[in-house]
C-alpha cells in the first residue's frame, strides 16, 4: 500500500491537551481529501498491576465526555519527551498510591491510527502501596480484583474502555506466554 501525501495543514487547536489540525491530503489514486482531520495528542500508559496474591489493581473514576463512571487500567499520558515507562511509574502511583519494582514494556499500539497519532503502551507489576497524588481533576478510587471479575464487568459494560479492554487481553496473553515459556 502506498502512504498518502500531505499537501498542506492548517492547526485549528493546540494546547496542553491536544492539537488538532485539518490536512489536506493526496491519496495513491491521485484524489485529494480536504480537510482531513488529524488529532495529535500525547501517548498514553496503561499499567496492568498485579498484586502479589494475582489480582489487578483497577481504578474507578468519571470520564465526563461520556458522562460515565468508569472502571479501568490505572494510566494516563506520557509527558513531552517522557520514557513510557517512566511515564506509567509516575501515573501508578499518582492515581493509586503503588510502586511496582519489576517493570516491562508489554506492547505499544495504536489508540485510532485512522485520526490520532498517538500510542498506548503498556506495562506490568506491582509492589507496594501508599497515598495517591491526584491532579486537580482527579477523583480515582482503585480496587483490587481477579481477571475472572474484570472480565464479568467487561461483559456488563462496567469495564467498558475498549482501549483498556484491549490492554487488559494483550497483558493476559503476555503473561501466559511467559509462564508457559518459563515452564519448558
Amino acid at each position: 500500500m502506498k502512504a498518502w501525501r500531505r499537501l498542506s495543514s492548517v492547526s485549528l487547536v493546540n494546547d496542553r491537551w491536544l492539537r488538532l489540525r485539518a490536512d489536506e491530503c493526496e491519496l495513491p489514486n491521485g484524489k485529494t481529501l480536504n480537510p482531513y482531520y488529524v488529532l495529535d495528542e500525547n501517548d498514553w500508559v496503561h499499567v496492568f498491576a498485579l498484586a502479589p496474591d494475582g489480582k489487578l489493581l483497577t481504578v474507578t473514576q468519571f470520564r465526563y465526555a461520556g458522562n460515565a463512571t468508569c472502571l479501568e487500567l490505572p494510566g494516563g499520558a506520557v509527558e513531552t519527551s517522557e520514557p513510557p515507562l517512566d511515564a506509567a511509574r509516575r501515573e501508578l502511583l499518582e492515581e493509586t498510591g503503588f510502586e511496582a519494582t519489576i517493570w516491562t514494556l508489554v506492547a505499544s499500539v495504536f489508540a485510532n491510527p485512522a485520526r490520532q497519532t498517538n500510542r498506548i503502551h503498556l506495562a506490568e507489576e506491582l509492589n507496594a502501596g501508599g497515598a495517591q497524588r491526584l491532579d486537580d481533576s482527579e477523583e480515582i478510587e482503585h480496587q483490587f480484583m481477579d481477571s475472572g471479575a474484570v472480565k464479568v464487568q467487561i461483559a456488563a459494560g462496567v469495564f467498558s474502555q475498549s482501549l483498556h479492554i484491549a490492554s487488559f487481553f494483550l497483558c493476559l496473553d503476555f503473561l501466559a506466554d511467559r509462564r508457559r515459556s518459563a515452564l519448558g
